[in-house]
């Protein structure tokens, strides 16, 4: 008796099927290598402290352009020496917003350590949300050179300043808080 013909593709399919499993059985597996591990940013300072600043002239309803000088102090540092910095800049502002974006600025911090060092960071952008500015930028100079810097800060007099202005009243300084000071390479 003879074999139906359907039989000798379905046993064709079988044997092949079994080479492929016995080939891939028996090839070499490697796993993948493996991912690198993150790299951890080196937190070179890390700080909290407080600001105070003063416009000149003081801020008023007028839009103008006005002179901000900021005065810095890290005082409580988690990581590194503590320190202090001023800061001026200029923009055009008036009562409000609240807090205007501050533009590009250098800050050059002493740090108060007894070597005299300072570190200069250069602020390229800022970000306000209510009284809270957060900014971002690079050390172009001196220690931590090319750590990367951020620094966000809160304003603790704004809100009742700027009722105040509105009403008539300038505003001639403010203060604030800085909460955090971060310098990572």
């Amino acid at each position: 008796m003879t074999k139906p013909r359907a039989v000798r593709p379905v046993r064709r399919v079988l044997v092949t099927a079994a080479i492929l499993v016995a080939a891939l059985m028996s090839a070499s597996w490697t796993p993948a290598a493996a991912a690198p591990a993150p790299v951890t940013a080196v937190v070179d300072a890390e700080c909290l402290g407080t600001f105070s600043r003063v416009f000149a002239p003081p801020v008023s309803t007028t839009p103008q352009t006005v002179t901000a000088t900021a005065t810095y102090t890290y005082s409580s540092c988690l990581v590194g020496p503590t320190a202090t910095s001023t800061v001026a800049n200029s923009a055009t502002l008036s009562c409000v917003p609240v807090v205007p974006g501050i533009p590009p600025e250098t800050e050059v911090v002493t740090w108060l350590d007894g070597t005299g060092d300072t570190t200069t960071v250069t602020w390229s952008n800022s970000t306000a949300v209510g009284q809270t500015v957060v900014l971002t930028g690079a050390v172009t100079a001196g220690r931590h050179l090319g750590d990367s810097a951020t620094k966000v800060t809160s304003g603790t007099s704004y809100l009742g300043s700027v009722v105040g202005c509105l009403l008539g009243t300038p505003i001639s300084s403010t203060t604030g808080l800085v909460d955090s000071f971060l310098l990572t390479g």
